[in-house]
């Protein structure tokens, strides 16, 4: 009987969480991505604004959010050229913060490295997954100086 006790209880303790592995979310990567897409990208540092009440769960208590939450958001910045960023950049956009299974993607206001899709039917959209997807939080220096090289077609090769 206690071996019956043992065993039932065994299969009733919770189960080892699954990983989810993702690449290195580098700005290398996402220029790459995004230069080889057959969609438009517009490369913006500025800051993001939105109701960050409405973001999925991210996976701490519900285990099944929706896989995509589409949030109205608001970019204010400038956009990459040839001469830097320097293009004045003031937009409504989408958020859409996708999940994979339990893990969604963040996001955060304030001031952002934000790779913004342009589409000719649906405006600016601008991507979040819990691998990164097309946004930087509080980009370091050096990653605004790296995406201007990846632009200026200098060495953008993402680290391993």
């Amino acid at each position: 009987m206690t071996r019956f006790i043992a065993f039932a209880l065994a299969t009733l303790a919770p189960l080892p969480a699954a990983a989810l592995t993702c690449l290195p979310h580098s700005v290398e990567a996402t220029y790459q991505r995004a230069d080889k897409a057959e969609e438009s990208f517009v490369v913006v540092q500025g800051r993001l604004t939105f109701d960050a009440t409405a973001l999925p769960d991210n996976g701490t208590g519900n285990q099944n959010p929706p896989q995509i939450t589409r949030l109205p958001a608001q970019i204010s910045g400038m956009a990459l050229s040839e001469g830097g960023f320097d293009v004045p950049f003031e937009q409504p956009l989408t958020l859409e913060v996708a999940c994979y299974g339990p893990w969604c993607g963040s996001a955060e206001e304030g001031d952002v490295l934000a790779f913004v899709e342009q589409s000719p039917q649906d405006g600016y959209l601008l991507e979040s997954n819990p691998c990164g997807g097309n946004l930087f939080t509080a980009p370091k220096p050096a990653m605004i100086d790296q995406v201007k090289t990846c632009f200026a077609g200098g060495a953008c090769t993402p680290a391993r």
